[in-house]
């Protein structure tokens, strides 16, 4: 009689409590493809491995070791009964503090075949574990590419590189449907981060996308000079991207085999990408066919539970019988921990280095008080023109004269605000007038220029009877934010669409807004990401509304929609404020934070901002200092960073 069985090891999955979200999706695959291949399994969060005669598998040792709160002797044990899996780029930090766990275990697996390779060459025992599609991944509806309510998703986070690759699609994108997910590479992951989205919630939307843009992040500061490192191929984006029926146009890569670039996914140059992308989503016959290809290949052969079979298999032979022997040891407490010691301080964090500070606040105090002072002339000598500290020449179009004796209201009011951008106004106003599906009046501040904007302004409404328009030309300046109140006070629609007189709008721009606050009544604006052109490419005002990021740094432009009610009840730009001067729109979204209000983020790239050779060092940020403290005195409610030590 054969005697029955023993039961298979069961599948620990460890993965750390507080860490980054995507850790966590990657950990629940692992536990569903165990469970595949009949194994018991689960993830732990709340305890370190131990040598029990489990399989421990360790997602993210980079992130599990170091946010323990235990000892170093302890976690570096844990680390020697683990198996680490590693997702992480050679060559990054996060590649290198996974290295000080994996030398500790006896065996370690990449999910990319360069991943193995680095870890190989620094003696590290490690194979490589094919990531693949598990079922819940593709639990949804799988309808066909072209049936989908987004063309475009992108989704990570927005470092330089990526922005000027996205900043390359815009033109490519306005009058399509797209999404981006995008949120700061420099802030924690969690399920709270505003715009990202896990499990179930990340399948969904990938299931309403006909493609994914996938574009890689800079590592340039993590590599020596002149190193050119295969571009990594992202396998956990890619198999859940391409199992939900989804397509994938991507940088080239390295390391994607068994897939085929051109039947499985679309490889291009950056420079290419706008083209490519567009041919694709201009064939659907072909992008049907490479869904298709994609979904079978990581839903099948290539599945996480038939990558992660032999792996177990693997570690049965030759991990189990010697794990006792090799804890035992205590070969593992020796050698480099760069990981975190459980209770040891931090590293101490420094202010800002900012050499001349006070001399800098005062050239700033005595540029203000000069340009007061002209303003102050300025009233003067329209006091003795006009009797008035300030006269304002108003000229309209017969469009917008008619509109108003008709009493009929347009959908949206754009205020253009102009200050010596004679040269560059025009352009702007036409990409106004080319908005589609919309009924806009444009009211535009001219703010005593230097120069001939005026007359540019009143020779285009000349020239454009048409259209509803109206010139407010001031004989005195009085500053942008006193500039935007009194074109406020001028608009007649619900919707106040904010803008300089530099920077552009696409046709889909108003449009969109406007339908975004009619979706969201409780939201006091709404804005786009807007691509910056020029002297630099980028994106900006690309992450949703979080008041967290908001007392960081100001990541919303002025170029917003926002409700004359809103604007009404604020009283508008705060004026005669030195300390806020140059971050009037700022103080603005703060006070709406502080009544507990919102904006809404329309993920699409609908605007322009113009950005010349002057645009980045400027009076607004001369000295920060003082204007900073003010703004906390302003608004002390908010959730604003604790003190920087110094």
């Amino acid at each position: 009689m054969t005697s029955p069985k023993s039961a298979a090891p069961a599948v620990n999955v460890f993965v750390a409590a507080t860490g980054n979200e995507f850790m966590r999706d990657i950990a629940a695959n692992f536990v569903e493809a165990a469970q595949q291949v009949g194994r018991e399994s689960r993830v732990v969060t709340d305890r370190l491995p131990e040598v029990d005669g489990s399989i421990n598998l360790v997602i993210a040792p980079h992130e599990f070791f170091v946010l323990s709160d235990r000892p170093a002797a302890e976690l570096k044990r844990a680390a020697a009964a683990s198996v680490c899996i590693c997702t992480e780029q050679p060559n990054t930090p996060w590649f290198h503090l996974s290295l000080d766990a994996c030398q500790r275990g006896l065996l370690t697996f990449d999910i990319n075949e360069h991943g193995t390779a680095a870890l190989q060459e620094f003696g590290v025992h490690a194979v490589r574990l094919p990531f693949g599609a598990v079922p819940s991944m593709t639990a949804g509806t799988q309808q066909p590419p072209t049936d989908r309510d987004l063309d475009v998703l992108f989704m990570g986070s927005l470092d330089p590189r990526r922005g000027r690759a996205l900043a390359g699609l815009a033109g490519s994108l306005w009058d399509r449907r797209s999404e981006l997910r995008l949120f700061p590479f420099d802030k924690p992951v969690t399920p709270g981060t505003p715009g990202v989205v896990f499990g179930e919630d990340k399948y969904e939307l990938l299931r309403r996308a006909q493609v994914l843009v996938n574009v890689h992040r800079d590592r340039s500061t993590h590599l020596p000079p002149g190193a050119t490192p295969p571009a990594y191929f992202e396998w956990v984006r890619m198999v859940e991207t391409m199992a939900n029926g989804c397509v994938v146009i991507t940088e080239p890569s390295a390391g994607y085999e068994p897939l085929i670039a051109g039947t499985h996914f679309i490889a291009v140059e950056i420079d290419e990408m706008a083209a490519a992308l567009t041919a694709l989503l201009d064939h659907p016959d072909r992008l049907r066919a490479i869904s298709d290809a994609a979904r079978r290949a990581v839903t099948t052969e290539l599945s996480l539970a038939a990558s992660l079979a032999p792996a177990l298999a693997l570690i049965e032979s030759t991990v189990l019988p010697r794990l006792d022997a090799h804890v035992a040891s205590g070969a593992h407490q020796r050698g480099q921990w760069r990981l975190h010691e459980g209770g040891a301080e931090g590293p101490k964090r420094l202010g800002a280095f900012r050499p001349y500070a006070d001399v800098l606040a005062r050239a700033k105090q005595l540029a203000l008080a000069e340009s007061d002072t002209l303003r102050r002339l300025e009233a003067v000598h329209a006091m003795l023109q006009h009797s008035t500290e300030q006269h304002i020449h108003r000229t309209t179009t017969p469009a917008h004269d008619a509109s108003v004796a008709a009493g009929t209201v347009p959908r949206i009011s754009v205020l253009v605000t102009l200050y010596d951008y004679e040269a560059l106004v025009a352009e702007t106003l036409d990409s106004i007038l080319a908005s589609t599906d919309v009924d806009v009046e444009v009211i535009i501040v001219e703010d005593h220029a230097t120069d001939n904007s005026r007359q540019v302004v009143m020779d285009y409404l000349a020239a454009h009877p048409d259209a509803s328009m109206m010139l407010l030309a001031k004989d005195a300046n009085e500053g942008l934010a006193a500039a935007r109140n009194t074109g406020i006070d001028a608009c007649r629609a619900d919707y106040v669409m904010i803008m300089d007189a530099d920077n552009l709008v696409y046709p889909t721009c108003l449009g969109r807004l406007a339908d975004a606050l009619d979706r969201d009544g409780d939201a006091a604006f709404a804005y786009a990401a807007l691509e910056e052109f020029g002297v630099l490419a980028h994106v900006r005002s690309a992450y949703a509304w979080n008041p967290v990021w908001l007392c960081s740094a100001n990541y919303i432009d002025a170029q917003t929609m926002i409700r004359r009610s809103t604007l009404e009840a604020l009283g508008g730009y705060r004026v005669g404020d030195p300390l806020v001067f140059g971050w009037e729109d700022w103080e603005m979204w703060l006070r709406l934070a502080s009544r507990g209000e919102r904006g809404v983020l329309v993920a699409e790239m609908l605007g322009r901002y113009r950005v010349q050779a002057g645009s980045m060092i400027g009076l607004t940020n001369l000295s920060v200092d003082e204007s900073l403290e003010h703004l906390r005195a302003l608004h002390p409610t908010l959730p604003w960073p604790a003190e920087i030590a110094h």
